[in-house]
């Protein structure tokens, strides 16, 4: 196999939203994943061959760094087999094979990748290696139990840790430096992989480790400005960094001031493990960048489970190029894949689904050929522009890929290569959906229900991930306060999601935490408050509601920091407070589409849910219909007359005012719009 050939004429790849820019080509991000070191390499060819068949321009795959390190032949320390001695492991040639195939690659080297693999990629050696362990609060190291063997996880904050992952890095690029894009097909590296603890994320689990201590004391210095402004917002007496040790439980008799202080180092602490994550990410992509595999776009995933998870995805965002939700989902779970979905195409600029499921490994929940269509069409509808089917071949440990191991398609190939040919069709990563409301996300808040999470080792984002929600577990007093407000925020949100869904009206969340840019361009943002508000938040809102946006705020005007100190917060627009309960929410939205002439595109009854995907020059390209529930038929308003084509069964529907669409239960359709345009009557000829 021979390397592809030098372009150094061409530019470096580039993001810019949901498209890879090589130059003056534009290359919509998806992809579809396909393990190399698991397959015969006489098999290779055939399967990226059937990837592309599917339409997919870039090919995506792990690089194992357990698997490609061996032991030293006579001697200590550790080699890299990179094709050498087993030819499965030859990363190069397959490198160089999607590139004679014309295809990208899109490139997963850790050094954690779970991907099924005992101690997920990581070698013995280090997972064994007590300077690596990540700590309990008694110092024991953390263990993960799952299949196939349970293994201590690494500590993110681990020096050790970090310099051998450095030293994985720089064997890795002796392969794929010269393999970059332009000269080669790499277009895109991911950094790390699902970063939260390793699912190991309550909020006493762990981590302990002395670096980790560390970084908790420069955390505190410079969040509150030495170690006097730490002891005065914890409301204690620290004589040294080495008192202000972390939590490792939460202590509920405290009252008063008292009480206010231990909030805050709860909250701290929370606030901690999202700054320890990103931290880690920018270590390791200056890692990449030192062993020469800079000059490309790097990316980064998240597992389902986020809204409970130890991390920001603002903070993520702003270490690498693009972040992602991973999505794993029966068609039934409707409403957290539009949720999930929601945020991101709130709170960052490209949606993205770094794996989509397609299939499962065999000790998940089983997932059919419809659940992973059918969670690829809802997300696409509420704003995923891009995707990388995980997995698109088949491998062990895994179940549904619509390629089998040898490189053949199987029949569910056909309806992946329907959608995907539309998405190229329409332009999808393109189009806008066009949303006027916005919901923000307060994160001051989700750190509160974190630290007042109850189930220990079962972390918020395990439950999550298992169809909860991050409150789910969590402490029920108010500790203080009016309302429990760890629990009152995710209730207030939801009620006004489920009146604008009622109402047909589209929404997003926001991340309070997301750049300011991606707050603009809404008419409504309703954002939840109490006692406490981050002020930041609050000026925020004070500036949009200056700049004429409709600022919906409440129960309450906070009165307090994030500290737990008074702060006048300034009332956005010089509005009151809105109380929010079920009939309330309903008569909001009721007032904002009158206030502010709120459009209801395509408007259907409950349970079904229709989204319309337009062009930037405003004309309406695709339309998802989606039915939650048991509904026959949907009966959808046009705003003109129009034939509907459906994407996977190739049917057209039209209509003059009204679309009658033939339901299933559960399912979502996807239809490419078009103007119905009528001929018109031929004119008589009459006498001059």
């Amino acid at each position: 196999m021979t390397k592809a050939p030098a372009a150094r004429h061409r530019a470096r790849p580039r993001l810019d939203g949901a498209v890879l820019r090589l130059g003056d080509r534009e290359i919509p991000l998806l992809s579809g994943a396909l393990h190399y070191w698991r397959l015969p390499p006489e098999h290779w060819r055939d399967a990226l061959r059937q990837l592309k068949a599917l339409g997919l321009p870039i090919v995506e795959t792990y690089a194992p760094w357990g698997v490609h390190e061996v032991p030293r032949t006579g001697g200590e320390g550790v080699d890299f087999d990179f094709g050498a001695k087993d030819p499965r492991k030859d990363l190069g040639a397959f490198l160089d094979l999607a590139a004679e195939e014309e295809l990208l690659v899109f490139l997963r080297p850790g050094p954690h990748i779970n991907a099924e693999l005992t101690g997920f990629g990581l070698p013995s050696r280090v997972l064994e290696d007590p300077e690596v362990q990540a700590r309990s609060p008694r110092g024991n190291p953390v263990v993960l139990y799952f299949p196939p063997r349970m293994f201590a996880v690494p500590s993110h904050a681990s020096e050790a840790y970090r310099e051998q992952a450095g030293e994985w890095y720089e064997a890795l690029a002796a392969i794929v430096a010269p393999r970059l894009y332009p000269e080669g097909p790499v277009v895109l590296l991911q950094v790390d992989n699902e970063l939260g603890f390793f699912f190991r994320s309550g909020p006493y689990c762990q981590d302990y480790h002395d670096d980790a201590v560390a970084l908790w004391h420069s955390f505190l210095d410079e969040r509150h400005g030495g170690l006097e402004g730490v002891a005065a917002a914890h409301r204690r007496t620290y004589g040294s960094w080495a008192e202000a040790s972390p939590p490792s439980s939460f202590d509920a008799s405290l009252e008063g001031d008292a009480r206010a202080g231990e909030l805050v180092r709860q909250t701290d602490w929370a606030a901690f493990a999202e700054h320890l994550h990103s931290g880690f990410l920018r270590h390791l992509r200056a890692r990449l960048g030192r062993a020469g595999l800079g000059g490309v776009p790097t990316t980064h995933n998240v597992s389902i489970g986020e809204g409970g998870a130890p991390i920001s995805v603002p903070g993520l965002a702003a270490e690498v190029d693009l972040v992602g939700l991973d999505y794993y989902h029966a068609a039934r779970e409707h409403r957290a894949i539009k949720r999930r979905t929601l945020y991101m195409a709130g709170t960052v600029s490209a949606p993205w689904a770094p794996e989509l499921g397609v299939g499962a490994p065999a000790w998940f929940t089983p997932l059919s050929h419809h659940d992973s269509l059918t969670t690829a069409m809802t997300a696409c509808a509420y704003g995923l522009r891009g995707f990388n089917l995980y997995m698109a071949v088949d491998r062990d440990r895994w179940f549904g890929a619509p390629i089998d191991a040898t490189g053949r398609p199987r029949a569910e190939a056909t309806d992946w290569r329907r959608l995907i040919a539309a998405l190229q069709e329409t332009g999808f990563h393109s189009l806008q959906r066009r949303v006027r409301v916005a919901l923000e996300w307060p994160r001051e808040y989700q750190r509160l229900t974190r630290a007042t999470h109850l189930l220990g080792a079962v972390s918020p984002a395990i439950l999550e991930a298992a169809g909860g929600s991050p409150i789910d577990l969590c402490r029920g007093d108010a500790l203080g306060f009016e309302q429990p407000i760890q629990l009152a925020w995710w209730e207030d949100l939801a009620r006004v999601a489920e009146a604008l869904t009622a109402a047909n009206i589209p929404y997003v969340y926001v991340d309070s935490e997301a750049p300011d840019a991606r707050f603009e361009g809404y008419d409504v943002i309703f954002s939840p408050s109490y006692e406490l508000a981050s002020p930041r938040r609050f000026e925020r809102l004070a500036r949009l509601a200056a700049a004429g946006v409709h600022v919906v705020f409440g129960p309450r005007l906070p009165h307090l920091d994030e500290t737990l100190r008074p702060h006048a917060h300034p009332a956005p627009g010089g509005a009151a407070p809105t109380t929010v309960r079920d009939a309330m929410a309903h008569a909001l939205v009721a007032d904002w589409i009158d206030r502010r002439s709120l459009a209801r595109p395509y408007a259907t009854m409950p349970p079904v849910e229709t989204c319309v995907h337009a062009t930037p020059d405003g004309e309406d390209r695709v339309l998802f219909v989606m039915n939650p529930g048991a509904a026959r038929e949907a009966e959808i308003a046009l705003p003109r007359p129009t034939v509907a084509r459906d994407v996977i069964r190739g049917e057209s529907l039209s209509g003059e005012s009204t679309l009658r669409v033939p339901l299933d239960d559960g399912a979502c359709r996807m239809f490419v719009l078009e103007v119905e345009r009528r001929k018109a009557p031929r004119a008589r000829r009459g006498r001059s």
